[in-house]
């Protein structure tokens, strides 16, 4: 069976939270927003699990073992010192994953309502895939400074394009990134090193890696709902999606 592990990206501060608490150890529901994802993939049957920190990065791996613990050497932690992008993030996670082979998945710390199913579909793409990528998608009501997903002619994802570098056209786009990826780890060991920076933000994107894949082959796509896609940003953010999961149960 192909082996499955999972990258949960929780370097960042949060500086909309308004705290000094790092962003993924807000609770919700009683439990830190990094649990969530954690849960997620181990559901889907994640071999290993690499949490990336960064800003108060002690403060993360306190608390993940403690709710977690380490038994069977399946959580791992990786550091991101500087914030230079996801790409960067999953580059730092790459060296805790050494002679690990099949899947990875990539999850963001504070996407707490992403279910193991989808986790599960995505790896099936994937593995499906000739492009050896499946990425999420879904279609916000408010486009805001979402990713929008680049099709050919013939319906193919060719692309992401972060909302800060799109043509007015592009920008018109309602199919948007959802930031949830399933990647061969070859494909990811071989890719990761050729993104570069010339983008708005200066950093190294993961979104790149779409263009290369479709390069090889058909990017298979995971269209989810808009809550289980949704991040928090701020407390706002947190209160609804709160009680989004308490009325789902």
């Amino acid at each position: 069976m192909t082996e499955v592990v999972a990258i949960v990206l929780a370097a960042g501060k949060g500086t909309r939270m308004v705290s000094d608490l790092p962003k993924v150890l807000h609770p919700m529901n009683g439990e830190p927003l990094v649990a969530y994802p954690i849960r997620a993939a181990r559901a889907a049957e994640a071999g290993a699990v690499v949490v990336v920190v960064g800003y108060g990065g002690d403060q993360v791996r306190e608390e993940v073992r403690r709710r977690f613990g380490e038994a069977g050497g399946w959580l791992r932690f990786a550091t991101q010192a500087e914030q230079l992008g996801t790409g960067h993030a999953v580059m730092c996670a790459l060296p805790e994953l050494a002679g690990e082979s099949g899947v990875a998945l990539v999850l963001s710390g504070d996407v707490p309502l992403l279910t193991a199913d989808t986790l599960r579909a995505l790896r099936r793409r994937c593995l499906a895939a000739g492009s050896g990528l499946a990425l999420t998608t879904f279609r916000p009501a408010d486009l805001g400074g979402y990713g929008r997903i680049l099709r050919d002619g013939e319906g193919r994802v060719v692309g992401i394009r972060e909302h800060r570098d799109c043509s007015e056209a592009e920008r018109a786009i309602t199919e948007c990134n959802a930031g949830t990826y399933a990647v061969s780890l070859e494909h990811l060991r071989a890719d990761l090193p050729r993104l570069g920076r010339s983008n708005a933000q200066g950093e190294i994107y993961l979104t790149d890696l779409v263009e290369l894949a479709a390069a090889r082959g058909e990017v298979a796509v995971v269209e989810i709902d808009p809550f289980e896609a949704a991040g928090v940003n701020t407390p706002q953010q947190l209160a609804e999606l709160e009680a989004v999961a308490r009325s789902r149960g």
